[in-house]
């Protein structure tokens, strides 16, 4: 892993409180992060690079953050402020536009796009796509994030997966069956990942601090 920053960064972690974040306040300690968690929109307005993790449904989490205000805030953090977003699993899900789980219901609009089902390819691709796939990243990535993380293995649990309008917002690529599915979707300084960094070991730990220390 790579060595932390000298001197941390402050790192605000939404909570929805229907999520376990603990392990991401983990991950991003060890990575040299000062670590903030926040569970109302008041609490965004000063923050400097949010991270927004999830797990589960995405109606539940959209419905919590649009009826808390917490949508609202993590906008203007991001487009009139122009601060860093970096959305994890389902956090990044609630960048597009909407989601088509369970009927339609919208997300925050940062990176144009919607949320679909991933399509199985039986016998070997069932959903829900859970396991280690090879992320292939792109120039655009390439810019943020070392050389050595390019086709390294990330750990992946989802039935759903974004699916960009502007295809130079996916960044980050892998394969479930015959499909390729965006792992890494970027615009500006705001990112996500499909996968879970905090349970990739080395590689995801190190996608971490690159992102900690990258964006701006």
């Amino acid at each position: 892993m790579t060595a932390p920053q000298t001197e941390a960064r402050v790192v605000t972690i939404v909570d929805l409180q229907i999520q376990n974040i603990l392990s991401v306040e983990n991950a991003l300690r060890v990575v040299g992060a000062k670590v903030e968690v926040v569970r109302d929109a008041a609490a965004i307005a000063n923050a400097d690079l949010l991270v927004l993790p999830g797990v589960g449904s995405f109606r539940a989490a959209a419905e919590r953050l649009h009826g808390s205000g917490m949508a609202e805030a993590i906008k203007q953090h991001a487009v009139a402020r122009k601060r860093p977003v970096v959305g994890l699993c389902l956090g990044m899900q609630l960048l597009a536009d909407f989601s088509e789980e369970h009927g339609v219901h919208a997300g925050l609009g940062l990176i144009p796009g919607k949320v679909i089902r991933l399509e199985e390819a039986p016998p070997d691709y069932r959903v829900p796509n859970v396991g280690w796939r090879e992320v292939s990243l792109d120039e655009k990535a390439m810019k943020l994030l070392p050389e050595a993380l390019n086709n390294r293995s990330y750990y992946h649990v989802h039935s759903y997966h974004f699916q960009t309008i502007d295809p130079t917002h996916t960044t980050g690529t892998s394969t479930f069956g015959p499909s390729t599915i965006a792992s890494v979707v970027q615009r500006g300084s705001i990112v996500g990942t499909q996968f879970h960094p905090e349970k990739s070991q080395e590689a995801g730990l190190d996608l971490l601090h690159a992102l900690i220390t990258g964006l701006r």
